[in-house]
């Protein structure tokens, strides 16, 4: 089961009468990413809209008679679909959607409220879309103190906390989750006491420093990350608390994907350990790390994005195409020598990590096709 066979399973069953689950933080990171823009009110002093007229709406706009809005996820699709008839979430009202790329800044930010029965809130903040410019800004975070997302996070939960009253939950994906607990540990007290737990699903974490602060260390009991047995994201950086591993029907990368995460009664599936993969990247990366300081990771961020811009892409997809590709080589070329060796040592480490991962992307597939061909067989149907 993934998170939309538990809403075919359990989406006929209120919130008030059974409280936030695992599987409702995953469904709300699924709704993190969809396209609301212009259609859930961007300030708090609007009229909320409620999930079924967002999700209905935006279904109408991206058809191909919308606005020419789509995706992020090929699943969305069908995500969507089952939303509309899910009443578990669909009395649900949204608030205060903001969607925000700004280039000179280096930032993607993009959160939004969902307003529970019971004066309840859920503030929820998306992880990295496509854009070049939201994966710099994570790569950003190797060497920079702060980043401007996790600004606009800190303002943007103020904000939500003085228009609504009662207990807060916060919860993203990805370099969402990194914003919940960020904006989480550096709020005022007077909305901090208001948070009950802070839902960080396969997010990066902090450097030492930051997690050893006061603000860290006051909800580190109220955090709770949950990461994929082969997770590459979520072992990015030092994290506060222990990670919770759960199972992944996907390999390597493509667990990154919450709709790839296993669901048994509403929690993840458990998972022993995390894989050899994720430990071996774990600790390429914290070497990598620790062997230079701020100054020079930065130098060496700065040269790859020099590279990939003059790659003449406008989003992720486009750096993978030939013209790309050729501009990236020829980029390359005009790169002084010092940060290039740095760099050639880096991308060796990755590109190594990365045939590894298609590997075993491979055998996961052909090990899902085994023992569905086991349950097919079992079930009288070959």
């Amino acid at each position: 089961m993934n998170v939309i066979s538990y809403l075919e399973w359990r989406g006929d069953i209120s919130i008030t009468r059974l409280p936030l689950c695992e599987a409702d933080y995953a469904v709300l990171g699924c709704c993190s990413y969809f396209p609301f823009d212009g259609i859930v009110p961007g300030d708090f002093d609007s009229v909320p809209v409620s999930m079924w007229s967002a999700v209905n709406r935006m279904r109408e706009l991206e058809s191909l008679d919308g606005d020419g809005r789509c995706y992020h996820y090929k699943e969305d699709t069908e995500m969507t679909a089952q939303l509309l008839v899910s009443p578990r979430f669909t009395s649900l009202d949204l608030i205060g959607f903001r969607n925000k790329i700004d280039e000179s800044r280096v930032e993607q930010f993009s959160a939004l409220t969902v307003l529970m029965p019971g004066k309840q809130t859920v503030v929820v903040f998306r992880g990295t879309d496509r854009t070049l410019t939201g994966w710099k800004e994570d790569f950003n975070m190797v060497y920079l103190e702060h980043v401007p997302s996790q600004e606009d996070a800190l303002k943007y939960l103020e904000e939500a906390a003085e228009h609504t009253t009662g207990d807060i939950f916060l919860c993203g994906h990805s370099k969402g989750g990194n914003l919940a607990v960020y904006s989480a540990a550096h709020c005022s007290e007077k909305t901090r006491i208001r948070i009950k737990e802070i839902v960080n699903l396969d997010g990066p974490g902090f450097s030492k420093e930051e997690l050893e602060s006061p603000g860290f260390l006051s909800i580190r009991d109220r955090v709770r990350s949950f990461i994929p047995q082969q997770s590459i994201v979520g072992m990015l950086l030092e994290h506060s608390v222990n990670r919770c591993v759960i199972h992944s029907s996907k390999a390597a990368f493509w667990q990154h994907s919450i709709y790839s995460w296993e669901i048994q009664r509403g929690e993840f599936i458990r998972e022993t350990n995390i894989k050899t993969l994720s430990r071996k990247l774990d600790e390429t990366m914290k070497n990598w790390l620790t062997s230079m300081d701020r100054d020079t990771r930065g130098k060496v961020i700065e040269g790859f994005w020099s590279v990939v811009e003059g790659s003449g892409a406008d989003n992720t997809e486009d750096l993978f195409t030939f013209r790309s590709t050729m501009n990236i080589m020829k980029k390359m070329g005009k790169i002084d020598d010092e940060t290039r060796e740095i760099m050639r040592g880096t991308v060796k480490l990755f590109m190594k990590a990365f045939k590894k991962m298609q590997t075993d992307n491979r055998e996961q597939k052909r090990e899902n096709r085994r023992k569905k061909n086991a349950i097919d067989i079992q079930g009288g149907k070959v």
